[in-house]
């Protein structure tokens, strides 16, 4: 019965092995390819990783486990499952070594063929789980906000799941269209969609480029957060280029489709969990934030404004700006001095 055909990588430095190893696979569907050197497989997986490995253990030069660790510590690798090909008579504090170097299963010689095409099944089974689990994180990645995704994964890797929740000195940035509501009153649903996804695209890809963390994105606004010592100059050098860029946007009269606004604040927020255990979503609140979205609102077409507080944080001689004097937002006891910086 043939099987799909995924690509089996046969190292061995025997040929005789390889061969027996080819005559048995490829007649099941397998695509099979070989390495006589521990060397040789690495260059091979390193350059195109095969769906599946078969390691023997014995090999002079670098051995089946020191290839295994090889491959399991290069992290921009896809998943790969392994079997080692052993003989009869290994110990089990090998067995043990070779699991523990990240092998996923292992057979011994002389081995019988359907017990090699089953142990092979199963791993594939679980490489194609591992595959549609990478699929969907990257599916993921476009919708949950992407400080959610980091903040998870490194709290994961450093042992402390449980403590999300946490206090930063960060800035945020916040943009949105100019009376976007009566321009969009104004078109075809799907027209104006087709145009918000330009716009917010350009958007994304240059905050993405500044270092930015895209926190949310809700109809025409976008929240992104800046954190590190240039913070500051990230997050102005990025609303300038906005700016820039959606300047020379639109036509056919649909210009004001990219007509941002931009308020920038730094400052001390919350990261934390809002919900249930039916929905849970982490987001950023505090008074930082809420500075950032009214200087939007300030904001005229294609300006960017910002705090002394992020003013403080930059080299001023890289930036042109200017006061254009205090301000009452609301939400605050007393005005605030604002800064508009220009290209």
């Amino acid at each position: 019965m043939k099987h799909m055909a995924a690509r089996i990588l046969v190292v061995d430095d025997l040929p005789m092995n390889i061969e027996l190893l080819k005559e048995i696979l490829t007649p099941e569907g397998y695509i099979v390819d070989s390495a006589e050197r521990g060397e040789e497989a690495l260059d091979k997986v390193f350059n195109d990783p095969p769906d599946l490995i078969l390691l023997d253990v014995m090999m002079p030069g670098m051995n089946g486990y020191e290839v295994c660790r090889k491959i399991r510590g290069n992290k921009s690798l896809p998943y790969v499952p392994i079997i080692y090909i052993t003989a009869s008579e290994l110990e089990q504090k090998n067995v043990i070594e070779g699991l523990g170097a990240g092998g996923d299963d292992y057979i011994c010689k002389p081995f019988e063929i359907a017990e090699l095409l089953e142990r092979i099944l199963s791993c594939l089974r679980v490489k194609a789980l591992y595959d549609e689990l990478a699929k969907t994180k990257a599916e993921l990645s476009r919708y949950v906000s992407l400080s959610t995704l980091r903040m998870v994964e490194n709290k994961i890797q450093h042992g402390q799941a449980g403590a999300m929740d946490r206090d930063a000195y960060v800035t945020i940035l916040f943009s949105d269209i100019r009376g976007f509501t009566p321009i969009a009153e104004g078109m075809a649903p799907a027209d104006v969609f087709a145009k918000l996804n330009i716009n917010i695209g350009k958007q994304l890809r240059i905050i993405e480029q500044y270092k930015g963390i895209i926190e949310k994105l809700n109809g025409d606004e976008v929240m992104a957060i800046f954190d590190g010592p240039d913070m500051g100059a990230n997050a102005l050098g990025c609303a300038l280029e906005i700016i820039q860029e959606l300047s020379e946007s639109g036509d056919n009269g649909e210009a004001d489709l990219f007509n941002v606004g931009i308020g920038i604040n730094t400052g001390n927020i919350y990261i934390g969990s809002l919900g249930n255990e039916f929905f849970k979503d982490y987001t950023v609140i505090g008074n930082t934030v809420n500075i950032a979205a009214r200087l939007c609102g300030l904001a005229d077409k294609f300006q960017v404004l910002f705090t002394e507080t992020t003013l403080t944080s930059i080299n001023q001689e890289q930036f042109c700006f200017q006061s254009i004097g205090k301000k009452m937002l609301k939400g605050l006891s007393k005005p605030i001095e604002v800064f508009k910086a220009t290209l």
